[in-house]
């Protein structure tokens, strides 16, 4: 039998997962590494820290190194594996410059759920897989006034006060 537990974390301890993440990939984390990383101050990722392992997400003993506890591991692997496809879904379906994507990754990896994660799994493996597909968005996005006009789309609207 699987136990399958869900964690509603913020968006701050989400980066952080995420930053911990990226920089163990590269070796041990430590406070100034990730302070570094995040651009905070050592005593705010002290306190970030101390809040994810009381969360059971990691281990950290004073001026040691921080680790992923087990959950914690699956908790920030999930949170790359989303920033990843959201990653992917703009710039190999919507052809954004990667810059730009990171910059809308941002925006949208806090509020994005599992069902729409799963369905733009299914929509860019289908558009890396299928050329006349790629070619039609492809046509349609140059094409289109709403796809290349900042601020002009079709859904809400962008307020200039």
């Amino acid at each position: 039998m699987t136990l399958t537990v869900h964690l509603t974390l913020t968006p701050s301890q989400e980066n952080y997962l995420e930053h911990i993440w990226h920089l163990s990939r590269k070796g041990r984390v430590r406070v100034v590494d990730l302070a570094e990383a995040v651009g905070v101050k050592r005593p705010s990722v002290t306190r970030a820290v101390n809040n994810l392992t009381a969360l059971g997400l990691v281990r950290h003993e004073q001026y040691g190194t921080i680790e992923f506890t087990g959950k914690g591991f699956r908790a920030a692997h999930y949170i790359a594996r989303r920033d990843a496809s959201l990653k992917l879904f703009l710039t190999e379906v919507l052809l954004f410059d990667p810059l730009k994507a990171d910059e809308e990754v941002c925006r949208l990896e806090h509020v994005v759920g599992d069902e729409v994660l799963r369905r733009l799994d299914v929509l860019v493996k289908l558009v890396q897989t299928n050329r006349s597909v790629q070619r039609k968005l492809e046509q349609e996005l140059q094409s289109n006034p709403l796809a290349r006009k900042p601020g002009n789309h079709a859904i809400g609207a962008k307020l200039h006060v």
